[in-house]
């Protein structure tokens, strides 16, 4: 590379064309183009278009990257006046390599990641046009179920449920939810830009919760100037989705303010329910009608709000302020009153950057979550205590606020770069819980703290070969304090890379675990459910070994692991006693600790590109999870789960489209009931085709139609209300969307 020196005399020179695809001519936007030679980068417009201005006449090296595209390098002679150069960048077939951050805290090329990373892209996620975040992890990661209710998602992963999962935001811990389950409704799947999905034991990195893995949800960030975004999706059984997003990039100052919207009615799978006073009486119907429905019609919607501010080329400064609400409608004849959730969250944090890469961190995040009862009807309530029953007389409009919890997390990391084979991190983490519920716990007032230290390294033995370690110290003040360490190498063998894992996991009982004592009506049957306030906590052994093999168009691997969990906290069914019995409990649940459970299974997952319009992936997932101590299955675990999906896509002059076709299948799933009988939903497969056409003749605005068929083969579990459901699907619906986006890049 050569630079010629100019002198003061020279004239400016301005450097502009176009970015296309050399095989269809299209244009590309958001492509990096950046001079090498000066230092001075630009994105090309939606129409391809980039432009530098005020440049020295002078010899140029000028350099193109996009993602799916071979890298473009060129040196040129720039002259006085306008230059013209256009510019087509050659398709490449083979999946670029994106950067993952959730394994190690730092970043990573996917193939370099020490610890194993699943990503779900956002490409995947628009082949797919998942209805919400659940079905897309679910149909693309084969490791991972779900089921849900009226409180939210019930995520598993390898064969464990919410408890043991860790969901982030944008690294940043999920907060709020009812029953301990996350509420990822708040979350539309038109603004993730990926999710990086960590299996096992990650509690050095993130603490409590993180047994069975973490889930990190990694939202969009524009890079243009202005931008204006519209996502909207209408489906079956009133399914209504709306994402509006505006965001801008003003000198030093980044801002992004979204809103998302959602709904969908309510229905039945069933009209009938079991009879649970059949079992006393044989004279008695086996089933009778219901008005219940597994589905209740809901609408929710967030507002959200985030500034960025780069207060010099050291410091930046951030804030994020979101407001989330939820109304849950029951039927009339069904039940006299409906539910209203409210999230409030705030975050500030700011990032300071050290010499040689080095760069400490530090967040305050504030979450208040808000469970009501509201009554739209006159109704009698009851709530029950350990000590006495109290009856309340609501009117329409009233409401009765079930529970307040609020979260506080203080979190600081440093990263260090030690030299070129070691890097460092050291962090701490503080976290309050707050919990207030009337008539739900032994106590009205509830709160814990956990306190932490933490500390990382990364070795680079060699280019091959990398180890990572570390060790996390935890204070928790109704637990005690506890260390858990964890122990990765990987190594580099041409094609082939190899992981080896060990890590300790750790999880706090909950404050509802530790002092829950709650009457509730679960599918048909009236539960009483009690906490245990002296549950141990739990903690795990988790070891995995991996390998995996890419090379061109094909790309698999394969995870075997076994996770061993000590004082497992579930329920356990314990008799009921006479006076409840008369007040109508039909079943006693209370928190227990299992001595021991064990999850060991093999995850695998392969993805071929046979030409470069065609894509096709999949896995297949096997789980024993099992508790030890009783010698049966886990509550609720599929032990054979596969995914598959295959895209074609297709770009011309003006409009590309992809068609996709995904199908899932879960084998059934173990329930142990009162009657100690092992009950089993019912194995299930749905498939789903999904296309998607994007018309780019329009300048400043590209418009994407959507359109598909959801649960193509009309599956349906129609099971008696009060069953275990396979799935919640309502069978054969159509969908369609439109998605706009506008974009403004100031010259």
């Amino acid at each position: 590379m050569q630079i010629l020196c100019v002198s003061a005399f020279a004239q400016k020179a301005v450097l502009k064309g176009t970015v296309t695809d050399k095989e269809t001519k299209e244009t590309i936007g958001f492509a990096q183009v950046y001079l090498d030679t000066i230092l001075v980068s630009t994105y090309s417009a939606e129409d391809g278009s980039y432009l530098f201005n005020s440049l020295w006449q002078q010899k140029q090296t000028i350099c193109v990257s996009h993602l799916g595209y071979k890298d473009f390098r060129k040196e040129i002679d720039l002259r006085e006046g306008i230059n013209t150069l256009d510019i087509q960048l050659v398709p490449q077939a083979i999946k670029m390599q994106a950067i993952v951050v959730t394994g190690t805290g730092t970043r990573h090329r996917i193939d370099n990641a020490p610890v194993q990373t699943e990503i779900i892209t956002k490409k995947d996620i628009a082949e797919l046009a998942g209805k919400n975040v659940e079905e897309v992890i679910s149909t693309l990661s084969s490791s991972i179920d779900y089921t849900t209710s009226s409180m939210g998602s019930n995520i598993k992963i390898n064969g464990l449920g919410k408890d043991y999962v860790l969901i982030l935001i944008n690294g940043k811990r999920l907060t709020g939810g009812v029953g301990g389950y996350a509420d990822l409704s708040r979350i539309n799947t038109d603004e993730i830009e990926q999710i990086e999905i960590v299996k096992g034991a990650s509690s050095t990195l993130y603490g409590s919760d993180a047994i069975a893995g973490v889930i990190n949800i990694i939202t969009k960030k524009n890079k243009t100037n202005f931008s204006v975004n519209n996502s909207t999706q209408v489906g079956g059984k009133g399914h209504f989705t709306q994402l509006n997003t505006v965001s801008f990039n003003k000198g030093k100052l980044y801002g992004k303010t979204s809103f998302n919207y959602k709904t969908n009615d309510g229905y039945q799978l069933s009209s009938v329910k079991f009879n649970n006073k059949w079992h006393d009486n044989h004279n008695l119907p086996y089933l009778i009608p219901t008005y219940y429905q597994p589905v209740n019609k809901k609408h929710s919607y967030t507002i959200s709000q985030l500034f960025e501010y780069q207060v010099n080329n050291k410091l930046s400064l951030n804030a994020n302020v979101s407001w989330y609400e939820k109304r849950l409608f029951f039927p009339f004849k069904a039940q006299m009153h409906d539910y209203y959730y409210n999230n409030r969250t705030l975050a500030v944090g700011g990032k300071y950057k050290l010499k040689n890469k080095n760069h400490i961190e530090a967040s305050i995040d504030y979450g208040n979550y808000l469970y009501f009862t509201e009554y739209p009807y006159k109704y009698n309530e009851s709530y029950v205590t350990q000590s006495k029953v109290i009856n309340i007389t609501y009117y329409p409009g009233d409401s009765f606020k079930n529970s307040d919890q609020t979260n506080i997390n203080i979190l600081a990391k440093g990263v260090f770069n030690l030299n070129n084979k070691n890097k460092l991190i050291v962090g701490t983490d503080i976290s309050g819980e707050y919990l207030q519920s009337q008539y739900r716990l032994t106590k009205p007032d509830v709160n814990a703290y956990t306190y932490s230290l933490y500390v990382q390294n990364e070795y680079k033995v060699t280019e091959n070969f990398n180890l990572v370690g570390g060790l996390r110290g935890i204070y928790h003040d109704k637990s005690g304090f506890t260390v858990t360490p964890k122990f990765t190498a990987m190594y580099k063998n041409g094609s082939f890379t190899h992981r080896l894992t060990y890590s300790n996991g750790f999880k706090t009982p909950t404050l509802k675990e530790l002092y829950y004592y709650y009457e509730s009506l679960r599918m048909g049957t009236y539960c009483l459910y009690l906490g245990n306030a002296d549950l141990k906590p739990q903690k795990s052994n988790y070891v995995s070994l991996s390998s995996e093999y890419a090379k061109g168009w094909f790309r698999t691997g394969v995870n075997l692991y076994l996770n061993r969990i000590n004082n497992m906290i579930d329920y356990m069914i314990i008799p009921t006693t006479y006076d409840n019995r008369r007040r109508g409990i039909e079943e006693t649940n209370k928190r227990y600790n299992i001595d021991e459970a064990q999850n060991i299974g093999i995850d695998w997952h392969f993805s071929v590109y046979p030409t470069k319009q065609i894509v096709i992936s999949g896995g297949y997932s096997y789980v024993d999870a099992r508790n030890l101590t009783q010698n049966i299955r886990l509550y609720g675990i599929s032990e054979h789960s596969t995914t598959f999906k295959t895209v074609w896509s297709k770009k011309w002059t003006g409009y590309d489209i992809d068609v996709s076709i995904s199908g899932v299948y879960k084998s059934n799933r173990f329930y142990l009931e009162e009657n100690l009988e092992h009950a089993y939903s019912k194995p299930y497969q749905l498939w789903k085709i999904t296309t998607n056409h994007k018309i780019k003749r329009i300048k400043i605005c590209s418009v994407t139609v959507t359109a598909g068929v959801d649960n193509i083969f009309d599956y349906v579990d129609s099971s008696p209300y009060g069953s275990h459901y396979s799935t919640l699907n309502p069978g054969t619906t159509l969908f369609a969307g439109i998605k706009l986006k506008f974009d403004k890049r100031y010259k």
